[in-house]
């Protein structure tokens, strides 16, 4: 028998997130809210991985980690020693893989610094700054002042050369050490470069080596991009890329095998697209999360920190959310999918980021694994497969939401009433529990549960050869649901927030006929 039932068929969702384009607008296969998401390469949009305490004992309740490293020491030996350093308010601290935080230096700082907090491992030292005391060097024995240095607020290590910013005296300066010798920074083999003195900004962060050359990022204000090429002072030259995009700090700063990319108070940027482009708002990197941006706290952008996870190709920034106090919000994004997503921690802020290389006690094949600092002297291990944050103690909440789809096709048009029959949703099978469908017809919610759970037999002691179906948990699978309700408009959100459940979608689809074909009056009236 004929029907005149149709399908507006959207599978796979190849798309990102757009919080910034009106919902009606949203390119199909793009969703509007991608909270807690990560891409998968298959095409998934999976829940993101959960977190769990570091060190079982906190350095103290209201301590802030304000900076942490992987500090790698080789010396005469081949394999090398790992300690993570970090410095949260005035201490220094360094941890042996035991998940024990011990004081290096005490009292060295002060507190509230942590914005211009930073760590730089060179010449086999970890050496400490803040801008306001004198710096320290570590080299997993002995701390000590880094002797003959200025006082700086960061620096980065290239070509056996320490360089560093942040200098009080002239805030458009950068100094380099003579090459192999961080202590030695007079004579012929030392000096500086001055970038653009009181043109109303100054030196903010600098990136680590990029192909041969290192870029100096200039801010708050009106912003520029410089890069220092060559290999020795004979050689060395400077040279202004290009004005716009003010950097607000160091900690922004990410550098990548292929691209670098910084936070300004206008959005987030990467060096490629904006010398390729200009400093256009199209241009930001962060174009399709604007909205979001542009409601962060702007007086705490100094507080912005990044990483760079090249095991699963996401860069991120936390950043402070509105009406919030402290980091609270993560923008994440996918640089081989160009897909963004926002994470929120569950229990803690995130103070400071890092990717680093789980020590052998954790018994991970030594995978680099995100970690970050927390507002409460807690460093929290990220990439783990619990799928709950805080050591399991805290659930958080994957939501995934379409655009508002009103054109299923040239006759089904936004003007048109369409009969809605029922849903699909493709997704790969994670388990015997559910997931929330909300879909809103018109306004009109209605609330369904979507199994998460495969159809077959897994593989085990109870599967039998030529009896069993083998379970398709490595495929798609499919749930339909019914909705029987009219209007002009439809959207859906799938979400999910129970502690050690994944969840992944990978597309959906909607069943509907035709209904008037002009209506005239609203459907949720």
């Amino acid at each position: 028998m004929a029907t005149k039932n149709q399908v507006f068929l959207v599978n796979p969702a190849s798309g990102g997130l757009d919080a910034t384009t009106s919902p009606a607008l949203v390119p199909t296969g793009s969703f509007v809210v991608a909270d807690n998401v990560q891409y998968s390469l298959s095409g998934g949009k999976q829940k993101r991985p959960g977190t769990s305490r570091y060190n079982a004992t906190t350095i103290g309740a209201t301590s802030v980690i304000g900076v942490i490293a992987d500090f790698w020491r080789h010396g005469a030996s081949v394999a090398g020693t790992q300690k993570f350093v970090c410095i949260s308010e005035d201490t220094i601290y360094k941890d042996d893989g035991d998940g024990v935080w011990d004081v290096v230096e005490a009292a060295w700082s002060a507190a509230n610094r942590e914005a211009t907090q930073n760590i730089v491992i060179a010449q086999g030292y970890a050496i400490f700054s803040d801008g306001t005391a004198a710096p320290r060097k570590w080299d997993q024995t002995t701390d000590s002042p880094l002797a003959n240095a200025p006082v700086f607020e960061f620096g980065s290590y290239h070509l056996r050369r320490l360089f560093t910013s942040g200098i009080a005296a002239n805030p458009s300066r950068i100094d380099y050490c003579a090459a192999g010798d961080v202590e030695t920074w007079t004579g012929a083999d030392a000096g500086n470069f001055i970038f653009d003195e009181d043109d109303g900004d100054r030196v903010m962060g600098v990136s680590k080596a990029f192909r041969g050359r290192m870029f100096i990022f200039k801010g708050p204000n009106t912003g520029s991009v410089h890069f220092i090429s060559g290999t020795t002072p004979s050689n060395f030259q400077r040279q202004k890329l290009f004005e716009g995009a003010p950097c607000v700090n160091h900690k922004s700063v990410i550098t990548t095998p292929n691209d670098i990319y910084w936070a300004s108070r206008y959005g987030f940027h990467s060096l490629t697209a904006t010398e390729k482009y200009g400093d256009a708002e199209e241009a930001y990197l962060s174009r399709p999360i604007q909205l979001d941006f542009d409601r962060l706290v702007m007086s705490r952008m100094n507080q912005v920190c990044g990483f760079h996870h090249p095991r699963r190709n996401i860069i991120g920034w936390a950043a402070t959310g509105p009406g919030a106090t402290e980091n609270d919000t993560v923008f994440v994004y996918n640089y081989i999918l160009q897909a963004w997503s926002v994470w929120k921690f569950s229990g803690f802020g995130p103070a400071s980021l890092a990717v680093m290389q789980e020590p052998a006690s954790g018994g991970d094949q030594r995978l680099p694994k995100l970690f970050i600092g927390g507002y409460n002297g807690f460093l929290y291990k990220g990439d783990n497969a619990t799928f709950s944050d805080d050591n399991g103690n805290r659930s958080y909440n994957f939501r995934l939401r379409t655009p508002a789809h009103y054109r299923l096709s040239e006759l089904a048009t936004e003007v048109a009433e369409k009969q809605f029959y029922r849903t699909t949703t493709f997704y790969r099978p994670t388990g015997a529990f559910n997931a929330t469908l909300q879909t809103s017809i018109d306004g009109r919610t209605q609330s369904n549960i979507v199994s998460m759970s495969g159809g077959g037999d897994l593989i085990g002691s109870t599967f039998v050869i030529g009896t069993s179906v083998i379970s398709p948990a490595a495929q798609t699978d499919f749930r339909e649901t019914i909705l029987n309700d009219i209007g002009r408009g439809i959207q859906m959100e799938w979400s999910s927030s129970e502690i050690g459940r994944d969840i992944e979608i990978y597309g959906y689809a909607i069943t509907y006929g035709p209904a008037e074909s002009m209506a005239q009056e609203r459907s949720n009236a």
